[in-house]
Order: C-alpha cells, then structure tokens, then sequence
C-alpha cells in the first residue's frame, strides 16, 4: 500500500489531470449551444441541400445517382468529425422507363400525364386498351365486380390523410385485378394538384396476377369520374415499360460519435438517402438527410462529447423497399439501441416530435406506453423552451420502425406538412419549395434532441409486454 501511495504521489500533477472524467456538460447551458448553433448555420445547411439536390438531383435505389449521394454524405460527414462506414445492403432495381395514357372519348383522344408506380410491371412492350370504369372506395369496387373484367379501374378518392388514402395506391392494382381488370390507375394521393401526378410505391399479392398501375392527377381522375357521372364512356389506352433488373449492392451510410461514459447504448438519428426518380427529392428526404447530418456535426463540434454514443445513418431503399430500414435493424440486433429518430415529413414550420414506443401488445397498452414516455420528458421539458414543441404519441418513421418494433425508443420530426403533400412524390419536389428559416429550426429541433437522446441521465426506455429492450 506504502508503494503504491508512493507512486501516485510521484506522478506528474499534468499526467493526473490528463486522466480526470471530463466533467459533464452542464444541460440547460448546452442545449443553448445546439439550438444556436444549429439557428447560425444556415449557410451550411443550405450548402449541403444544393449539392444533394442540384449537384445530385433524384435518387432512386440501384442507380448511379444514389452512389453519388452514398459518396458525398460519407465525405461531409468525415469533414465533420465523424467515424464513417458504409454498411452494403442489397436493393432491388426497379426501372420507370418511358410511359403514356391516351384517354378517348366522343371520338376525341386526350394524352394526360401518368406516373407508373413503384415497383409496377409494365404492359410488356405492347399497349393495353380497355375501357375505364371510375370507383370511389373499395367496397364500390366490390359492387361493381361483376362489371370489372376486361376494364381498367381508376379509384377516384379524394385524399384525407395520407394514412386514410394511400391504401388505394398500395392496393389498388391487386384488388382490382382480383376481379378480373387489366390495369388499374389511382387518383394521386394528395390534396391538391396542377397537373401534377404522384408516384410511390405499390404491393402485389401472392395470389391475383400483377396488373400495370400508375398515378393519373386530381384533374384527370375528376374528368374521368365526371364522363361516368353523365354516362359517358372512355377508353383509355395504356403503355408502361416498367420492368425490374437485377438486383445491386447499395450503402446505408453511418458517422458515429462514440459516447464517453454509456458507448454502449446508442442513439440514431436519421432520414432516407433514396429518393423517387422525379423532381429532386428536395423535401423526400434531402431535408432529413442534411438535418441529421447537421445534429451529427454540431454534437461533434462541442467541448464534451454526449454521454452516449450517437449514429447519424443515411438509409438507403426507403421508397420501394425498406431494405436499408430492415438490414440495420438485423445487422445491429445485438446492440443497445436506446433511442432511434427520424426526418421525413419534409421541411416545413417545426412544430415538435412525435414519440412513438411499440410494447408488442394491445394497441391500448402501446399507447398507454407512449403517454407514460412523454410524461417522462416533462423533466426536460426546460431545454426545450426555445422551439416550443409539441410532445405527441404518433408512429416515428419507416426506416426507424424496424428498430422500434424490436423496442427502441422512437421519435419522429413533426412539422407542418401543408406546403408537403402536394408534392410529395411528384416532378415539384424541388429545392425552391423549402423556406430556409422554417428549415432551419427543423434542423435546430433534430439537433436538440439527438442532444437530449444522448446526454440525459434518466433517458426513459420502452417497457415492453412482448421480448424487446427492457
């Protein structure tokens, strides 16, 4: 004992501090350092959205274009201090290829504008003419079955939410052709629209064939519905040569800041890097990407590292497949992943997070689990006071959500999405829709919490009724 008393007084009082615990960051005072520095670095921010969407553009699964992107994340980020990886993750390679519609009708042939949708079959280099039969729901569908064979089926459903309304688009084209029609269109899912089609992905079945579907706008499905209305008739004449090929190795990207006291226990923070191969999927999910990216940075840039260890991941195949949501959630089971967060919901004005805690059983139990958890951050409800957000018990997000249903922490990125769906999916998501002073408080409210996720204490966990996390 004498030896060893002796030989600590013998060490360098230098060497001594040199080993010391970095003292903990004090919460209030660096929850202020985020928010500012996430509000000042606007020239930043805006930087990185033109080069992803500009330089880059669109960015669908299995091309060339989001390789680029894979590339140029794993650089900015590397510049930021981050500890990058590329994870491979093998997607499916769906192609558009060129399309059209004809609509004729008292002898008149109108070309109207389409968009095939996600992982569609084509019409096999041929063109499929039938006439249209318009319905409102897919208990209309059902009541009319006997009328559907041979015919081309167009839901016209006004959207509502696009929980309530994409359904249609999913499973319009199995549906409809369960009873026997050739091809199906849906009514873009979306409130308004000036001509402007939406795309996104669709869901066969296992047993009806696979029919062509694609999006027709607001004002074609309204004109069509309104012919049916006063007994007139149109045929419409379809080609598509959609197709899939082979399938290719794409990258979930991932910086990471390793935690100083809980390693261990991570927290992610993320957005999809794929994009639909329309407009420059400015909103779709560039504005997530650079945001979580940003939350990475500036955590970086601070004097002492969070407690915890924090992962921006870049997703990859969120639009037609959710391969890179489902492929890290499988890669990382084993690992503590205390808190997963998401952007993709655009970049409109900040209004708060949506917590989301999936215990496996009754949809009471889970959102019991989700109030107890918001009631939870009223203890750190102070660090918020700057963004004033809202704390609401809602779903997160599609690439978190494998992680959530294994019993991560969820939260979502909730902001006004009114200036988003009318867009969303289409040739109009592009960089000049985004206000920049409403992105940049969404990028200072992904900041913070990342912050949060990371550095408190008495960070809640998810109790789940079935396996999970604790």
């Amino acid at each position: 004992m004498r030896i060893l008393l002796l030989a600590a007084l013998l060490v360098p009082a230098p060497a001594l501090a040199g080993k010391r615990k970095a003292p903990a960051p004090d919460l209030a005072d660096t929850a202020a350092v985020v928010i500012g520095r996430a509000l000042q670095a606007k020239d930043t921010t805006w930087t990185r959205m033109q080069e992803l969407c500009d330089d880059i553009g669109h960015r669908l699964s299995g091309t060339p274009e989001l390789e680029r992107a894979v590339d140029w994340a794993a650089r900015r980020m590397e510049e930021d201090g981050l500890s990058v990886t590329r994870e491979p993750i093998e997607v499916q390679r769906w192609v558009r290829g060129s399309e059209s519609l004809v609509i004729e009708t008292s002898g008149r042939a109108r070309e109207v504008p389409i968009l095939g949708l996600g992982n569609s079959v084509g019409t096999g280099g041929e063109v499929i003419e039938g006439e249209v039969l318009v319905v409102g729901s897919f208990e209309e569908l059902v009541a009319k079955k006997e009328a559907v064979k041979g015919k081309i089926v167009l839901y016209d459903v006004p959207f509502t939410t696009y929980g309530g309304t994409v359904g249609y688009r999913y499973r319009g084209a199995s549906e409809a052709a369960r009873h026997g029609a050739i091809a199906s269109l849906v009514r873009s899912v979306g409130p308004t629209s000036l001509s402007t089609p939406h795309t996104g992905s669709l869901g066969y079945v296992d047993d009806v064939p696979q029919i062509p579907a694609a999006a027709v706008d607001i004002e074609t499905a309204a004109w069509l519905h309104r012919l049916q209305d006063r007994g007139q008739k149109a045929t419409a004449r379809l080609s598509m040569e959609a197709h899939f090929e082979d399938p290719v190795t794409s990258h979930n990207v991932v910086g990471e800041l390793k935690g100083r006291e809980l390693p261990d226990q991570v927290v992610v923070v993320g957005c999809h890097l794929d994009s639909w191969d329309v407009g420059q999927g400015a909103q779709d999910d560039a504005a997530g990407c650079v945001a979580a990216m940003e939350a990475g940075r500036i955590l970086a840039s601070l004097d002492v590292r969070p407690r915890r260890t924090v992962r921006v991941v870049l997703f990859t195949n969120e639009e037609n497949g959710l391969a890179g949501g489902r492929g890290y959630q499988e890669a990382h089971a084993d690992e503590d992943i205390v808190a997963a967060m998401e952007m993709d919901t655009g970049a409109g004005p900040f209004e708060g997070y949506r917590i989301d805690a999936r215990t496996g059983g009754t949809d009471d139990e889970t959102l019991a689990e989700r109030e107890r958890i918001i009631a939870a951050f009223g203890a750190v409800e102070h660090l918020f006071t700057a963004l004033d957000p809202e704390f609401v018990p809602s779903f997160s997000g599609a690439d978190v959500g494998p992680l959530v249903d294994h019993g991560t922490l969820g939260i979502g990125l909730a902001m006004d999405t009114t200036g988003y769906w009318p867009i969303h999916h289409t040739e109009a998501d592009t960089l000049d829709k985004i206000d920049r002073a409403h992105f940049q408080r969404d990028v200072a409210g992904m900041a913070l919490m990342t912050w949060v996720l990371a550095e408190w204490p008495d960070l809640p966990r998810v109790q789940r009724t079935l396996g999970g996390h604790p």
